[in-house]
């Protein structure tokens, strides 16, 4: 199971690395935007998510034509063995994923939303594909289904190409799927903090704490 960080906050970054579970932070313009940053502040958010205990750091590369994408892939991916070069699932996107993969980078199709793109992204060598579950429910789509889709073609096909699961709405989302063999999911931090929300569990902490204060 590895679970990532959707974010480019350092703080929230941070306090999830620290606790030893999530794998790696990913990224994407609107994400660094989110966060007050653009792609000047790459090598500034790499060096921290590393210095955190990041695996994986994943940066998009940005361009409309092949020859960019693949240039700019080769740059962030010149930051350090941790990165994995996003890229779209166009058509320039993923000519530029086969180019990269080819030589060696790991990279992330992104913004995948069909099953067919699930096959090209094979072809091309991707490490990942990020299948958008909100996004694809939100277009009134078989979102749960459309990526069990993706997964299945991958695992049947043999493909060394992994669904990295993002846009995720909650928890039970990522339960369903993981039930039929999803295992990577990138998350915003308010998604996972509900994995240490149960009211339950806080009731557990409360009476266990208790306990020991009322030892002599």
């Amino acid at each position: 199971m590895r679970l990532y960080a959707d974010t480019a906050d350092r703080s929230a970054a941070e306090g999830l690395l620290a606790t030893g579970l999530f794998a790696g932070v990913t990224t994407n313009p609107t994400i660094l935007r989110r966060a007050g940053s653009g792609v000047d502040d790459i090598p500034a958010i790499y060096r921290w998510a590393t210095e955190s205990g990041a695996r994986e750091v994943f940066f998009q590369a940005w361009g409309e034509d092949t020859e960019t994408l693949v240039e700019r892939g080769r740059e962030l991916r010149g930051l350090g063995d941790e990165v994995v070069v996003k890229l779209v699932a166009s058509r320039a996107g993923t000519a530029a994923c086969a180019r990269l993969a080819a030589d060696g980078v790991p990279t992330l199709l992104t913004a995948v939303y069909d099953p067919g793109q699930a096959m090209v992204a094979a072809a091309a060598g991707a490490t990942y594909i990020a299948p958008y579950l909100r996004r694809l429910i939100a277009a009134g789509r078989d979102g749960h289904g459309d990526v069990l889709a993706m997964h299945e073609l991958l695992a049947a096909t043999g493909s060394g190409t992994k669904v990295l699961l993002a846009s995720i709405p909650d928890v039970p989302s990522m339960v369903a799927l993981a039930r039929h063999g999803v295992d990577c999911f990138t998350m915003a931090p308010a998604i996972a903090e509900q994995f240490f929300a149960d009211e339950l569990t806080a009731e557990a902490v409360r009476t266990f704490e208790d306990a020991v204060a009322g030892t002599p």
